[in-house]
């Protein structure tokens, strides 16, 4: 994951920061997406990565590494951030930290960064852990998956918000958002540039 998000990220990093939150269409009934809210970003590379935000467990860090004395700080509980690498934690947060040896992430999107590596998010654990959340596993689509999925209809599209990942009723994003009009986006061809693909359309 680490070289697929390096690789990814060294040709255009601006593009890094476009993102945008996918609301769970009814094409998605029945399955593990149902009524889901993602935060996703497209990488240089077309893959595009992102994290289910409304998906909270009953899992705190102190109960899954309690070897750990500074996850015993983390108030907010575990989510689940998608099916890909789903051992693995990540963590989303706020403000990257400034440490040099921790440099290990990349940004979703302006005010947002995630940590990718153990010693990455052991730092924000250190340091700031109530200003992140924390999430088992995320997803990934290879470069065209996404842009079909939207243009199917399995995805409502939506401007994206850093106050989604740190909402305080995260179970209710998804009845927020949903507006049941199918696509509310269209998606240019998947070879223009990140910015360029999503144009939002009027409801």
């Amino acid at each position: 994951m680490v070289a697929l998000l390096c690789v990814a990220g060294g040709a255009r990093a601006a593009d890094i920061e476009e993102a945008v939150a996918l609301v769970a269409t009814p094409r998605l009934a029945g399955s593990a997406f149902e009524r889901t809210v993602v935060l996703t970003a497209a990488l240089p590379s077309g893959v595009h990565v992102g994290f289910i935000v409304n998906f909270p467990t009953d899992l705190k860090l102190a109960t899954l590494f309690p070897e750990q004395p500074a996850t015993a700080g983390v108030a907010s509980p575990v989510y689940i951030g998608g099916p890909v690498q789903p051992q693995a934690l990540f963590a989303v947060a706020r403000t990257p930290p400034t440490d040099k040896e921790n440099q290990n992430l990349f940004q979703l999107m302006p005010g947002l960064v995630v940590a990718i590596e153990a010693g990455a998010v052991d730092h924000i654990i250190e340091t700031s852990p109530n200003d992140a959340r924390y999430f088992l596993g995320l997803l990934v689509w290879r470069p065209g998956e996404l842009e079909e999925e939207v243009s199917d209809g399995v995805w409502e599209v939506r401007p994206a918000d850093v106050d989604m990942v740190f909402s305080a009723s995260p179970r209710n994003l998804w009845k927020s958002l949903y507006r049941g009009t199918g696509v509310v986006g269209i998606w240019a061809r998947a070879d223009a540039p990140a910015r360029d693909r999503l144009v939002v359309a009027s409801e």
